[in-house]
């Protein structure tokens, strides 16, 4: 599909603020490096590697949706802020949250790429005082909490990756705050954290929460529909049905993915699954409705 085809999509899809004063939490498919390749140099030889290119590339399917999603959502929901999430920032003993007003620093933590990829940039602003705020929601959630400067660590490519596609225009004009997951990766306990910021979004804080519905580096082939194994294909329609359960059964059924035969070739670790759940239990009220339905790379609105 063609961005403005995925644009006109997403207008049929998600309702207006006029019939909900709350911003839905996406999980959305962040991707790869593979999104922000440069055009101008070949992609890998291998066969495998270059049908990933024609899914994954800066010209594939996912690169349209982000392309159409990011302009959506500012137009539709006239966000005040973002507060991301990403497979790639796991921490133990406390969540963190970045809390800096100035610039926003990248980390390019990718590895035997092209020089081009380590001088990609994407420029934005922090805000401590939402940080403050997300603090102080985890606080009363009883959720250990830290805040650090984004120059401590920067923001990873499960962020400035997607939002290189989704949020063209530099500097992006709405602070951006990233918080890390729940190291432990329990799928309650990534829910419970999405619960407890879940208030955000009656105050104009657009939650989006990135990983990818497959994800098995060692064997890549699971991320093409063509070549995944019949395990994985039918776990990730499971999680499809599953996000679009009534309220009263969505979360019982996601969190009994993790058990599913396929999940394990699909994710021998769980790091790129799990932001599924920040976004699901900060959307737990409510419908939800997969947006994007593409193999290994499902975005899902949580919270309509």
């Amino acid at each position: 599909m063609s961005v403005d085809e995925y644009f006109t999509k997403l207008n049929t899809s998600l309702p207006s603020t006029s019939a909900t004063t709350r911003i839905p939490a996406f999980f959305i498919a962040h991707g790869s490096p593979m999104l922000i390749w440069p055009k101008q140099m070949p992609a890998a030889s291998s066969s495998l590697m270059r049908s990933l290119m024609k899914t994954s590339g800066p010209d594939g399917p996912l690169a349209n949706f982000l392309k159409a999603l990011g302009p959506f959502l500012l137009q539709r929901y006239r966000p005040k802020a973002i507060l991301v999430f990403s497979a790639h920032w796991e921490t133990e003993r406390h969540i963190e949250v970045m809390a800096n007003d100035n610039k926003n620093e990248l980390l390019y933590d990718y590895y035997n790429f092209p020089d081009e990829l380590y001088k990609i940039t994407w420029k934005s602003y922090g805000s401590s005082s939402l940080a403050k705020h997300v603090k102080d929601l985890l606080d009363k959630a009883k959720i250990p909490v830290k805040l650090i400067k984004n120059s401590e660590r920067g923001f990873d490519h499960g962020v400035f990756v997607p939002f290189i596609h989704m949020f063209p225009e530099q500097p992006f004009p709405l602070p951006v705050i990233e918080v890390s997951i729940d190291s432990s990766l329990d799928p309650e306990r990534e829910i419970n954290l999405g619960k407890a910021i879940e208030s955000l979004r009656d105050e104009g804080v657009l939650i989006l929460s990135g990983g990818l519905s497959i994800h098995n580096l060692n064997d890549l082939g699971q991320s093409l529909p063509d070549v995944a194994s019949p395990h994985v294909r039918d776990f990730e329609k499971t999680m499809i049905m599953a996000a679009e359960l009534p309220e009263n059964r969505r979360l019982d059924e996601l969190k009994k993915l993790v058990r599913h035969p396929g999940f394990r070739l699909a994710h021998p670790r769980e790091e790129h699954f799990v932001p599924m759940y920040v976004a699901a239990g900060a959307g737990s009220q409510g419908e939800a409705k997969v947006l994007c339905d593409l193999h290994g790379a499902v975005t899902i609105a949580f919270g309509l």
